[in-house]
């Protein structure tokens, strides 16, 4: 193998462990790594802020933020060199200046400065040290989900965010008309009175400023009430496309985990989806009993990922089954009890097809039907 081909498999492996979740153990390993490097540091950069600690041990809180910010330089450096491995690049050198300047790049770069150093150079720029904490974003799905409802739902709360905004002219103009006589410290122009709008329609009310006469604070009461209102038009908005999102999601990685199953191969992707409607993504870890011999059936299961040992509880050697199998469909079949104890022998991803909506779902699919019956005839006469 030349070098070239060698650093681009090199590349591709570190991408691999750095990017998918599906890296495996190393993958694993690394994330973790990481995420446990962010808390290190800002864990380090908020201990650094109360007086007697910081005082005490900033030598070695320094040493500490200098240590993560070289783990997070590394990092960078690392992610730059993997970028033209990202899905749909279009060339090395554009994939990588894009995620030099995309968000997440930008936050990496700033974490990857030693700012601990700057007091030393005659700057103050350990509030910085705090930036690190962003990077926690790119290894929770709940940002990803925040980012994909606000887009979805973007054309509504830009209306929304426009509404607000004349509520909030109008009231502070209103306040002002109202109170500049009896407040001018206070209230004397609209942009000060615009204060006092913000903190009362979010309903905060900080107390610092409020009308004192009966018409100020008839509009300040208007004002409180509209907030509610207001204020809870995006948030229903934000909350229903997220639910919404995590919806969409889950339903992309069963119908990806269903793809994957070799009796589903031959499907095209209207019956996968409708498939993915009645199966449940299940997860089991090494050891973990699925189920127990003589038991009564409530499910069947089709591996995706792992493998299980088959105990028939005889004198039978004990079978394994592995991704692309699928078991318990004997006793759904035959209306009788298990026959087998099924156990995971290593981390498993399980699909889930419940009796309830067994039969239903086989009466759609007769091509499915016919072949989860034939694999259940073989099954039954090797028990024989």
């Amino acid at each position: 193998m030349s070098e070239a081909r060698q650093a681009d498999s090199m590349r591709a492996k570190a991408h691999h462990l750095l990017t998918r979740e599906e890296g495996g153990a190393g993958g694993l390993a690394v994330r973790t790594g990481l995420v446990v490097l962010i808390v290190i540091s800002v864990t380090t950069a908020i201990l650094k802020s109360v007086p007697q600690f910081g005082r005490a041990h900033s030598q070695l809180f320094d040493v500490v933020l200098l240590i993560t910010t070289l783990g997070f330089a590394a990092e960078y450096l690392l992610r730059i060199w993997i970028a033209p491995e990202n899905p749909g690049a279009s060339g090395a050198a554009r994939e990588r200046l894009r995620y030099v300047f995309s968000l997440p790049g930008l936050v990496d770069l700033v974490a990857a400065i030693p700012f601990a150093l700057a007091p030393r150079l005659g700057f103050n720029l350990d509030w910085l040290d705090i930036v690190p904490i962003f990077k926690l974003l790119r290894h929770t799905a709940a940002f990803q989900f925040m980012v994909e409802a606000v887009y979805s739902e973007r054309r509504v709360l830009w209306s929304a965010v426009v509404l607000m905004l004349v509520l909030l002219v109008f009231q502070s103009s209103l306040v002002y008309y109202f109170e500049r006589e009896a407040q001018p410290d206070k209230l004397g122009s609209i942009p000060e009175a615009m204060w006092w709008g913000i903190v009362t329609l979010t309903t905060v009310g900080y107390g610092d400023v409020t009308p004192v006469t009966p018409w100020g604070k008839v509009a300040g009461g208007l004002t409180a009430v509209m907030g509610l209102c207001m204020f809870a038009i995006p948030v229903g908005i934000i909350a229903s496309a997220f639910i919404e999102a995590v919806r969409r999601r889950e339903f992309v990685d069963t119908w990806n985990l269903v793809a994957k199953v070799p009796l589903f191969r031959t499907l095209d992707a209207a019956r996968i989806a409708a498939v993915a409607g009645v199966l449940r993504a299940r997860r089991a870890e090494r050891g973990e009993r699925l189920m127990r011999k003589g038991d009564q059936a409530d499910s069947m299961y089709f591996i995706v990922s792992g493998e299980v040992e088959v105990d028939q509880e005889t004198t039978a050697p004990k079978g394994r089954l592995a991704a692309g199998d699928f078991f318990g469909e004997i006793a759904l079949i035959a209306e009788r009890a298990r026959t087998a104890t099924i156990t995971a022998q290593s981390h498993c991803k399980l699909l889930v097809l419940h009796k309830d909506d067994f039969e239903s779902f086989m009466d759609a699919h007769p091509e499915l039907r016919d072949a989860v019956r034939a694999a259940a005839k073989r099954r039954l006469e090797e028990l024989a």
